[in-house]
């Protein structure tokens, strides 16, 4: 029974998924990918031409189901700080699933001379960037973050997780990674909480 090339896509996909989680992307060849799907190198090729588009892919679904992850969290409260936090906690969970992949992908990419896969994952992280600044703005609008620059302010945010999955993942991740979440957010809070808002 033949299948239908939006679903061996996403076959494809996860099993890629699987293999940089576990083995890093100087295993995902064409050959581990066929393999773990069941079907032969040739079959791989009718849905892509080379591992490039795969990663391409790859990098496609880590905006949607990071996006999802972060808008739902950022949907469950309206008070801009507790979003925030949520947008955190469910960005460290998001990575603890998937075994760290985003990040993977991300030092991946800059390892490639590859222009394309350079500027999709850029296209990205500023989206995710953006979403941090709208964040923040609504937070210096009710009076909640100080007046901070929100560029600075969504790179420190970014950046703290990034440092955080590169130790968790230096330590073999061998402990929750949400754990962090709690010291993460009370020193960001410090540095962006408007006074009133520290006191509350």
């Amino acid at each position: 029974m033949r299948v239908r090339s939006e679903v061996r896509q996403r076959q494809i996909v996860e099993v890629a998924r699987k293999i940089v989680a576990s083995k890093g992307t100087e295993e995902l060849t064409i050959s581990e990918i066929a393999k773990g799907v069941g079907i032969s190198e040739g079959d791989i090729y009718r849905h892509f031409r080379s591992k490039k588009e795969i990663l391409l892919l790859l990098i496609d679904d880590i905006e949607r189901t990071l996006f999802e992850a972060i808008e739902k969290a950022a949907s469950e409260t309206q008070d801009p700080l507790e979003r925030l936090r949520n947008v955190l906690l469910a960005h460290l969970s998001y990575v603890e699933q998937k075994r760290g992949v985003s990040f993977i992908v991300i030092a991946e990419t800059l390892r490639q001379s590859d222009r394309d896969l350079r500027r999709r994952m850029l296209q990205v992280i500023e989206a995710y960037l953006s979403r941090l600044k709208e964040l923040l703005r609504s937070g210096v609008a009710a009076g909640k973050v100080r007046e901070v620059d929100l560029d600075s302010a969504a790179l420190l945010f970014f950046g703290m997780i990034q440092a955080t999955v590169t130790m968790w993942a230096l330590g073999n991740r061998n402990s929750a990674l949400t754990k962090q979440h709690t010291p993460l957010w009370n020193t960001y809070l410090e540095l962006i909480a408007a006074r009133t808002a520290k006191g509350q």
